[in-house]
């Protein structure tokens, strides 16, 4: 299996014209890339994580979107099944989209960086869905066997996303409902003085 430290210390120590600039790489390249970004949706999306295992490089490392960080694919699946037997915010279900912003950038013909978005679907075990927009870098390597997933990173927008509007919401309502039972409790009260005042 391909080593990350020597290959990345070589991109980094090379000449930015010999080592950085990427080439085109061939139509052959950039489908077979297609089809493992395709085959690592489906993996995940059907939890199948004895397949997931023969997508990933040795060593991988990955930050998923609730900026999670494993370099396990064990400890990958144990925080995704707890997603699903947590008592605040269990989920129903869980399923994503992702689309290349563009064409891989390849780099010495056997490394390739990608961005892209994703579309993330979150069904809490109480019937309410979240869609969540994030935006993802992959770093994949080709090796013997074809590409394999070496890193990702995923984020969303901390400051806009429907989780934080639903929040906000519940703020706002039971901020509303406070004020509301307050100016209650003030005309009882006043009602109660107000007789005492006439008794």
């Amino acid at each position: 299996m391909t080593r990350l430290g020597p290959l990345v210390a070589l991109l980094l120590a090379a000449s930015p014209a010999a080592a950085l600039d990427p080439d085109p790489g061939t139509e052959a390249q950039h489908e077979a890339l297609r089809a493992l970004k395709a085959n690592l949706v489906e993996t995940v999306n059907t939890q199948d994580f004895d397949r997931l295992g023969t997508l990933l490089n040795t060593p991988f490392t990955a930050t998923v979107v609730t900026q999670d960080h494993f370099t396990d694919l064990d400890a990958a699946q144990a925080s995704f099944d707890g997603l699903f037997t947590r008592n605040l915010l269990r989920m129903e279900s869980v399923a994503f989209e992702a689309e290349a912003d563009a064409l891989s950038a390849i780099y010495t013909g056997t490394v390739a960086v990608t961005t892209g978005t994703t579309v993330e679907t979150y069904t809490l075990a109480d019937g309410r869905s979240f869609d969540i927009d994030g935006r993802w870098t992959a770093l994949t390597v080709e090796e013997a066997d074809g590409w394999k997933l070496a890193a990702f990173h995923s984020g969303t927008n901390f400051l806009d996303n429907p989780v934080l509007n639903a929040i906000n919401a519940n703020v706002t309502r039971i901020a509303a409902m406070v004020g509301v039972a307050g100016l209650l409790i003030g005309l009882v009260a006043g009602w109660f003085v107000g007789r005492r005042r006439r008794s």
